[in-house]
């Protein structure tokens, strides 16, 4: 059963990987179909942009918090706790993007350009 030890971060790597790749795809929707002119949209894209950064910043940090994890990187006290700060932190800015940043009334207007 220590194999379940591998294979559930990688996973879970996959899983974020692939919702990273989404949500670069949407950023690009819809910075090609909403123009920056009214400020609601333009705070939608910036929000979206940050999200999108932010996301690949938490992907990133994950991605090192399992090579400290199965000892690639020489696993030392300081190096630890960094990396899993800066994660748990990448992922409260995540949460502050999504629901802070990015307009609540056009909060589903994502959804529907993909559907196009």
């Amino acid at each position: 059963m220590s194999w379940i030890n591998g294979v559930i971060p990688f996973l879970l790597i996959c899983i974020f990987i692939y919702g990273l790749i989404k949500q670069i795809q949407q950023s690009v929707i819809l910075q090609k179909t909403i123009s920056a002119a009214d400020s609601i949209n333009r705070r939608l894209l910036i929000g979206n942009h940050f999200y999108t950064f932010v996301f690949a910043g938490f992907v990133f940090l994950l991605l090192i918090n399992v090579v400290v994890y199965f000892g690639i990187i020489p696993q030392t006290q300081t190096i630890s706790n960094t990396v899993s700060l800066l994660t748990v932190l990448f992922l409260v800015l995540m949460f502050i993007a999504k629901f802070a940043v990015i307009p609540k009334d056009q909060f589903e207007f994502p959804l529907s350009i993909k559907r196009l």
